[in-house]
């Protein structure tokens, strides 16, 4: 009996040791990254630049395929009706998963049950910029010129919901005036309307594509919305400094799944992407588009996710923005 038992301990032992010794999973083919922002913003670039270090990791191509409309919710129509098996991930970013829910009366997609987040990778100071016509060189000037003619001088954003949006409602906001508000279809095109100077218009948004224009002098910064001067533009001070007391915004991007991808998949990009995130030569890329390093692992992403959607909540209740 003994004997029968010992026996029976050790082909457990075996089993289990085997089970352990498992190999994780790996990629054997391309992956789709869905960028659901338009070829040329800020995202687009951000995202190719992510999905290059991740084809890297994975040993395979990573396809970027661009889905933009409705904030994100375009793209994850995509990724909620293509296989959950690995090959399929989507760029996300604070409008889509923070922003969207606070602000639309209906989304198709709750980002905290249909999404698990496999990690973040970084996160970027926003930019306030003005075209020619604005005639302000500092956020003082701007403030004073709004509060003479709040019409004088259009508010951009790069769609309606969008973080850009909400950047400029917190901003009506502090200086007390009622900029109207001209949503574009994504960020390129609200940058590239305001470069051409046809409008006096504003637009505070990433820096990805904003960065070569300010520093050739093509564009006028007025501001920095973090608490901290970017390095790249250290001449820009930043809303705080300038008079807006406690502005301190960013925005962040990562990678997610669909919560039907299998556990031992997920496991396996939890650790790809937080490895990924914590590269020096990826973050050194980043850093060329204004980025400042953030690699939160799953569980720490999800948490910030569901934080700061009710941060944008209790903001977007305060200023009764809302969009069907």
């Amino acid at each position: 009996m003994k004997i029968k038992l010992l026996w029976a301990g050790v082909l457990f032992f075996l089993t289990q040791s085997a089970f352990s010794q498992t190999p994780p999973w790996t990629a054997t083919k391309p992956v789709r990254l869905i960028i659901p922002q338009v070829a040329g913003g800020g995202a687009d670039a951000i995202g190719r630049t992510i999905g290059q270090a991740l084809s890297e990791k994975l040993g395979q191509p990573v396809i970027v395929d661009n889905r933009p409309g409705t904030n994100g919710g375009v793209g994850m129509d995509v990724l909620m009706n293509a296989p959950a098996d690995g090959y399929n991930l989507i760029l996300v970013f604070t409008s889509m998963m923070a922003i969207n829910p606070a602000v639309y009366e209906k989304i198709n997609y709750d980002p905290l049950k249909d999404l698990r987040s496999l990690g973040s990778v970084c996160e970027v100071p926003l930019v306030m910029i003005a075209s020619s016509k604005v005639p302000a060189t500092n956020l003082k000037e701007l403030i004073s010129s709004l509060k003479s003619d709040s019409q004088s001088i259009f508010g951009a954003s790069s769609g309606n919901g969008s973080f850009s949006h909400m950047m400029i409602e917190m901003l009506n906001t502090k200086i007390g005036v009622k900029m109207t508000h001209i949503p574009f279809k994504g960020e390129g095109p609200a940058v590239a309307h305001v470069l051409s100077g046809q409008d006096s218009i504003i637009y505070i948004g990433t820096p990805a594509i904003i960065l070569s224009q300010v520093q050739s002098g093509k564009l006028k910064a007025l501001g920095v919305t973090t608490a901290k001067r970017m390095s790249q533009i250290p001449n820009v001070p930043t809303l705080a400094e300038s008079g807006l007391t406690d502005f301190n915004e960013s925005f962040w991007y990562g990678l997610a799944a669909s919560s039907n991808t299998p556990p031992h998949i997920l496991e396996a990009y939890n650790k790809i992407v937080n490895d990924m995130a914590r590269s020096d030569n990826l973050q050194a890329n980043l850093g060329k588009m204004g980025c400042n390093s953030l690699p939160l692992n799953s569980t720490e992403f999800t948490d910030k996710v569901r934080n700061d959607i009710k941060k944008y909540s209790a903001i977007a209740k305060s200023v009764n923005m809302k969009v069907d």
